[in-house]
């Protein structure tokens, strides 16, 4: 990677550079951290848009896009409309292709499979997409540490775009099809004509066609064939087929992909996982490609203790923050590295400085951070720069002026005076963490407070004030720099830090592990990112991870019906695992197929038969003895998949995703011969399922097929499942039928007729999507979908979702534990079970609007089929009265949840929530045309705002203010826009922007900034205003007071913000959308806590905050959900959760400088 050049920014949008990985004529590629330290590329476009770059960058950024991450760098944001488009994707790291085989690498036999199987599954990936590549070459392959990826979709196109202009070539020449250089579009062929120049070049490090100019190199291409004699012969029939001059004699990538792996040729997903497994056994090199963050504590580890201290100093002067508190980097001059310091000290600062030569770049007689993402990869620093982020504008303040006062004769003039002399003295006396000041500093600051003194005439409470503070802030190191007694925190907070980040990293990786070291990090130093961790523990689904053991080549794999047996086949054999224990049970040594390493592993619904498939055999098992029960010889080689249905002992045999046909293993007979796509039948892209009977075969997806067995005759008896026909299942014992398209039916399969559970229809979002499976829980209690990434569970009796989950990358099966509390997914080599329970508890109450009183003691819940109102007293779970309610109500609670107001259109009452009894009742003024819309109480109590409904569209708000004590109208006026939440100043805050000033009875001329109307509003009583005003969720964060945006934004949000609650203490803000996705901000920090709390669709109307901020209240239809906030019951519950403390040995590898303790107590561990 290249140091950043002069013209180079330090930050794209939130991402930070930290270096060139390469340039061209569209745009520069940059190795770039996002805000959490995150390693990414990030490409960005010339600042020109000449010739249409800009649009053939949009065209890139759609092509990625649209690219499933098999093999390929995944695309995680893009930003088309900044003045600098750009598109950030993974960071792979490892060298390109040609830099591998440049330096002496070369590629043979099953290294040289794997690799062609990787570029395969990429290009199948792609071409899957209806995406074309165009420019595959040896630089676009990376060897990653997970296996290779192909990137760079610099000259990409989809398959809807539209032709490059007449004669215009786009590509790499030696690896560029016949068909283009004679002016023919470049299609699929062309990418898997350059797939086979790339397996070329891999074998014997030479580029397939090579001369001295691109007219040679064209006539090469067009009238030769290249020399294949160093590729393995299997491989060599395939490359020779690739590189064909007449591209409809091409193999497609897809076909290409079947040859070299033994997969389901019906389903596209499984292929590319086949080929993704594949890939994994091609290696980078050993010496990877560190981080900068690594590269920087390596860096540091090398120094000794006493240059360690000096550290921090040196770099946070080469750190400067903005007034809105963004840091960047700034050249730091040697005076104020060296100034002052003694010889042994100044002789560490150049070790340093050699020491990070990597990272810090030198200028006459200055230097600076060469490259600035350093800020975001290396946590240290970043713990540095959040501990003195105040003071280091102040910093940046006195460092500026005290070299301009010296420069310029140290003139009076120039000196600080009044509060700007008192914030610096004030900082450099007890602000201070890692930095000390210059003797030029430090004689600056002196000479202003001796000025002040001299223009005081006699000595006034400041003047003594400003000595004091001088006095302290000249001490060398000054009482707020850590001294020695303060190590052990400082070693503390930063260990907090990195074991919270560490932790959240492993979280589908080894989850127990990771809630474990979230409270490690917690009980360590109760810092920001320890809390944020040990939310995401709690809200963590993953519980545990099996992984297989690595074996000999590649692995195909199984997991049983109940998720608990995974079954892993490869060269060397079979094993069996119980995944729950992580023992192995069973297995045996060989497998004796004919052909290439088998595959297509199956196992039939008991478990207790495997089916796998080799390129020239199938063969069945019995997996407790290992017994071969069938062998069956195959007519083709490679193409072939099996699988079983809801039969114990019917197997169907497909060729490249049509029928061939089914066999009864149980007596060997075959039946069903030569079923293929002849006449009005289709190949199905769902695996073939054979019902419970073994009478009847089900074939969905794209459309929905009966066929009797095992006379194969066409049938209509599951109605239903022909309108809902990309996925079919059947529960355990046969007798419902899941049929799902958008929606989902349930049915009869004895009858064929609907089971109907309500009115509503049954919606699942992933379930037309390729791929998309049905899995019913054992019981018949739960039904699960997945597709691609994405699992949805639903409970069966309501249809109420309990899961939305989203894996790292695809997943391969889904299957439930017959406890029915756990579900489990195969990904990869790891089987991953996730945790059904909700991460809340919940009160059950009426089913209706709810609002919450402050702190959470009361819930008032509508129910509108009986016209009244409920109130339930959450700490007993009881309703404990009701209230007639008008066809039109609003109702609210006072801030100390002694009263509540109810209004409707007959009346309105404030009711005594203590005794339940009626204050006093009042007739709803203006009930002929305007119907109570919200209550609003102020903060003190005293008043009430009511805001009543327009009577028509085109018409006002009428705004009433109540006395609270007798009910009397003090105020009414018309509005053209509603109330909202009272400020502490006495003002309404409507959804409209502007503040309501209820005295005047009118909007008043201060706003904050609305576009359009805010979807939610909350005021706090330190007088913060949030609001949501974005359908992308941004929430925007404003003081009352002027009012004053604060910056940054509140982002990362789940969608459009329905409700918004502040905390009592004002410290914590929660939104929730409308699907029930609830999330946690801290407001000082202006930073998300955690992930998200899903309450799975639920009808959230109000949020509330215990008095204490340990609890998070969410009101919706039908319950109240009770979500612990607070860390010390977090801890609890996730100590609980997990059933074991932190052992010594763990504690040790992620804290070895911390003392050991017992995280989770046994009382809490339970």
């Amino acid at each position: 990677m290249d140091a950043l050049s002069a013209g180079d920014p330090q930050h794209i949008g939130d991402y930070w550079l930290a270096g060139r990985l390469g340039s061209g004529g569209q745009g520069v590629v940059y190795e770039a951290y996002d805000p959490e330290g995150r390693r990414v590329a990030i490409k960005v476009l010339h600042a020109s848009d000449n010739d249409g770059s800009r649009d053939r960058f949009a065209k890139e950024a759609t092509a990625a896009g649209r690219v499933a991450s098999f093999c390929t760098a995944r695309v995680l944001a893009a930003d088309l409309e900044a003045s600098k488009p750009y598109i950030v994707s993974e960071y792979v790291a490892g060298p390109s292709l040609r830099k591998a085989v440049v330096e002496g690498r070369r590629f043979t036999e099953d290294d040289l499979h794997r690799l062609a199987t990787a570029i395969a599954t990429a290009l199948t990936a792609i071409h899957d997409a209806g995406v074309i590549h165009r420019d595959l070459k040896p630089d676009n392959v990376l060897l990653g540490p997970d296996g290779p990826r192909v990137i760079d979709f610099g000259i990409a196109r989809t398959m809807d775009m539209s032709l490059t202009k007449t004669g215009e070539v786009s590509g790499t020449p030696g690896y560029m099809a016949p068909e283009v250089f004679i002016g023919q579009r470049a299609g699929a062929p062309a990418d898997v004509f350059a797939w086979g120049s790339v397996m070329v070049f891999a074998a014997t490090g030479q580029d397939p066609f090579k001369a001295d100019n691109l007219g040679g190199v064209m006539h090469q291409v067009l009238s030769s064939a290249p020399d294949l004699r160093a590729l393995p012969p299997r491989l060599a029939q395939l490359v020779a087929a690739a590189m064909a001059q007449d591209p409809a004699a091409r193999p497609a990538a897809r076909d290409l992909l079947l040859a070299l792996v033994s997969g389901n040729a019906a389903d596209t997903r499984g292929l590319l996982a086949a080929g993704s497994r594949s890939a994994q056994g091609v290696h980078g090199p050993d010496q990877g490609d560190p981080a900068l963050g690594t590269i920087a504590e390596d860096a540091y580890a090398a120094l000794t203790p006493e240059e360690r201290e000096l550290v921090a100093p040196v770099f946070l002067r080469m750190v400067t923050v903005d007034e809105e508190g963004h840091e960047s980097g700034r050249w730091a001059s040697h005076e104020e590295l060296y100034g002052g310091r003694p010889e042994r000290e100044a002789g560490a600062v150049e070790r340093i400085l050699r020491a990070f030569s990597y990272v810090v770049t030198t200028k006459d007689t200055s230097v600076a951070l060469s490259r600035p993402a350093l800020l975001r990869a290396w946590p240290r620093l970043r713990m540095w720069v959040d501990a003195d982020r105040d003071g280091l504008a102040i910093l940046g303040q006195i460092s500026t002026a005290a070299r301009r006062w010296s420069d310029n004769g140290r003139r009076d003039g120039d000196l600080f005076q009044g509060s700007r002399l008192e914030q610096a003295l004030s900082w450099a006396a007890t602000g201070r963490r890692h930095v000390t000041l210059t003797p030029a500093e430090r004689d600056f600051l002196r000479a202003g407070t001796e000025l002040t003194r001299k223009r005081t005439r006699r000595r006034t409470l400041t003047t003594i004030t400003l000595a004091g503070l001088l006095v302290v802030a000249l001490v060398a190191g000054g009482l707020a720099v850590y001294q020695q007694h303060q190590a052990t925190e400082q070693r503390d907070i930063l260990t907090a830090k990195q074991v919270a980040a560490e932790a959240d990293r492993m979280r589908t990786t080894d989850p127990v592990k990771a809630m474990l070291l979230s409270v490690a990090a917690w009980r360590t130093s109760p810092q920001l990112e320890a809390r944020s961790s040990l939310i995401a523990s709690l809200q963590q689904q993953e519980t545990a991870v099996f992984r297989d053991p690595l074996v000999k080549g590649t692995a195909d794999r199984a997991l049983s019906r109940d998720g608990r047996t995974l079954v892993s086949v490869s060269e060397a054999g079979v094993n069996v695992y119980d995944v729950r224990t992580g023992k192995r049970t069973g297995g045996w040594a060989g497998l004796k197929l004919q052909g290439a390493p088998p595959g297509g592993l199956t196992l039939n619904k008991s478990g207790r038969l495997l089916a796998m498939i080799s390129g020239a055999e199938l063969g069945v098992w019995d997996l407790a003895s290992g017994k071969q029960l069938l062998r069956h010889a195959l007519t083709e080689r490679g193409g072939f998949s099996a699988t079983w249905g809801e039969h114990e002992s019917i197997l169907t045999v497909m060729y490249q995703g049509d029928i061939v046909y089914l066999v009864d293993t149980a007596t060997g007979k075959q039946f069903g011969q030569n079923l293929s796509t002849d006449g009005d039948m289709v190949s199905p892209s769902q695996p073939p399922l054979v019902d419970p009977t073994g009478e009847h075969l089900l074939l969905s997806g794209g459309r929905f097929d009966e066929l009797t067995l095992p006379g194969l005759t066409r049938e209509r008896r599951l109605a239903p499942c022909h309108v809902h026909m990309e996925a079919v299942a059947f529960t355990s014992d046969g007798r419902t039928v899941a049929c799902a398209n958008a929606t989902i039916a349930l049915v009869d399969a004895a009858t064929g007729r609907e089971r109907k559970l309500g009115d509503d229809e049954w919606v699942c979002d992933i379930c037309t999507k390729s791929g998309a499976r049905l899995r019913f829980s054992q019981d018949g209690d739960y039904l699960a979908a997945f597709a691609e990434r994405e699992v949805r569970v639903w409970k069966v009796a309501d249809r109420k979702p309990i899961l939305t989950y989203r894996a790292e990358d695809e997943l391969t099966d889904v299957r439930f534990d017959p406890d029915g509390r756990s579900l489990r997914y195969l990904y990869d080599n790891m089987v991953i079970s996730l945790d059904l329970s909700p991460r809340a508890g919940a009160t059950q109450v009426r089913k209706g609007v709810g609002k919450l009183s402050p702190g959470g003691r009361w819930a008032a819940m509508e129910d509108p089929d009986q016209n009244r109102l409920g109130l339930w007293d959450l700490r007993a779970r009881t309703e404990v009265a009701t209230f007639p309610l008008g066809e039109f109500g609003a109702w609210g609670f006072d801030r100390a949840a002694t009263r509540m107001l109810i209004a409707d259109s007959a009346s309105v009452r404030l009711i005594d929530l203590a005794t339940r009894k009626k204050l006093w009742q009042i007739a709803t003024p203006n009930t002929n045309t305007n119907n109570p819309e919200r209550v609003d109480f102020r903060q003190d109590g005293k008043t009430i705002a009511l805001t009543l409904q327009p009577s028509t569209q085109e018409g006002s708000f009428r705004l009433l203010v109540l006395d609270a004590a007798s009910g009397r109208v003090l105020r009414t006026f018309s509005s053209q826009i509603g109330g909202g939440p009272y400020t502490p100043d006495g003002r309404l805050a409507s959804a409209s922007g502007r503040f309501i000033d209820l005295t005047a009875g009118q909007p008043v001329d201060a706003a904050f900034d609305v576009v359009r109307g805010a979807s939610a509003v909350a005021v706090s009583d330190q007088g913060r205003l949030a609001f949501s005003a974005s359908a992308a969720g941004r929430i925007a964060m404003w003081t009352v007071r002027g009012p004053t945006p604060i910056t940054p934004v509140l982002r990362g949000t789940a969608g459009e913000i329905e409700e918004l609650a502040f905390s009592q203490q004002g410290d914590l803000l929660a939104g929730v959308t409308m699907d029930g996705i609830l999330q946690i901000w801290d407001v000082n920090a202006m930073r998300r806590l955690g992930g998200a709390f899903d309450l799975h669709g639920s009808q959230i109307t109000s949020l509330a905050f215990s008095p204490d901020g340990s609890t998070l209240y969410a009101a919706d239809w039908g319950a109240v959900h009770e979500i612990p906030i607070g860390a010390e019951r977090i801890v609890q519950d996730v100590c609980h959760r997990v059933g074991h403390t932190l052992s010594p040995a763990d504690w040790t590898a992620f804290l070895k400088d911390v003392p050991y303790r017992d995280i989770c107590p046994p009382r809490q561990a339970q």
